[in-house]
């Protein structure tokens, strides 16, 4: 018989939780969800670091992580996460920073995610995944809306989406970076502008009063150089003249 998560801590981590950082800084970034949970043991010890916290709608990435037991991506040669990565590069061109292996670790290190920091990271979908093709979670809960990856989706993607736009409304950050192409059209919705074409590599960018949005591809796709996201710093600073 399987093991079974604690289901009443597991619905209310997916309709609180939106990620790590600052709600006040200028830099989101906002992705389709989180890698991990790969099994009955990881998932159950983030839903337990998650409350321990203070069940909070963001936390601090790395007090999260360091928690959850993953230090080498923190201190002073902390291990470059590959997606962090990218999106440092972005927030470092954005302020006309030098940007160095080291100034990334650096940043990953001190600022990313954190609670006073200047930037936010937020998930679309609640719960942590592998990937796309997995789903762990009919296995170890009972809740309905969990029963399938469809039901998931169907279940949470729309109020998440209101969820963030209220957000955005009400601390009109500079620039709100969406990464995944394949899932432009929740972006868009979210974002609710129209968005440009601006690079023959997929690159969307929209604006309103307070703030640009992009749509890029993921950090982690195949042969997308940093450059690529070097660009999207230069394109949030050229749309604010």
């Amino acid at each position: 018989m399987n093991e079974l998560l604690d289901d009443e801590l597991l619905q209310a981590y997916a309709d609180t939780n939106y990620g790590y950082g600052n709600y006040q800084g200028s830099y989101w970034f906002v992705g389709m969800e989180q890698g991990g949970g790969g099994s009955f043991k990881d998932i159950a010890k983030r839903l337990r670091v998650w409350k321990q916290l203070g069940q909070n709608e963001l936390d601090d990435l790395c007090q999260y992580h360091v928690d959850l037991g993953v230090q080498w991506l923190f201190g002073e040669h902390a291990k470059l996460q590959p997606t962090w990565n990218k999106l440092i590069r972005v927030v470092l061109n954005a302020e006309q920073q030098e940007i160095t292996v080291e100034q990334v670790r650096s940043y990953q290190r001190d600022s990313l995610g954190r609670k006073d920091s200047n930037n936010c990271l937020l998930e679309l979908l609640p719960l942590p995944s592998p990937s796309i093709q997995d789903w762990m979670y009919a296995k170890y809960s009972a809740l309905p809306q969990l029963a399938t990856r469809t039901s998931y989706i169907s279940h949470y993607v729309e109020r998440r989406i209101e969820h963030i736009q209220q957000r955005i409304s009400e601390h009109t950050p500079k620039a709100v970076v969406f990464y995944g192409i394949q899932y432009k059209d929740w972006w868009k919705k979210i974002a609710d502008v129209p968005f440009v074409e601006v690079s023959t590599d997929g690159l969307l960018i929209g604006k309103n009063e307070t703030t640009t949005f992009v749509i890029t591809k993921h950090p982690s796709t195949k042969g997308v150089p940093n450059e690529y996201f070097h660009q999207v710093g230069r394109q949030i600073t050229a749309n604010e003249r």
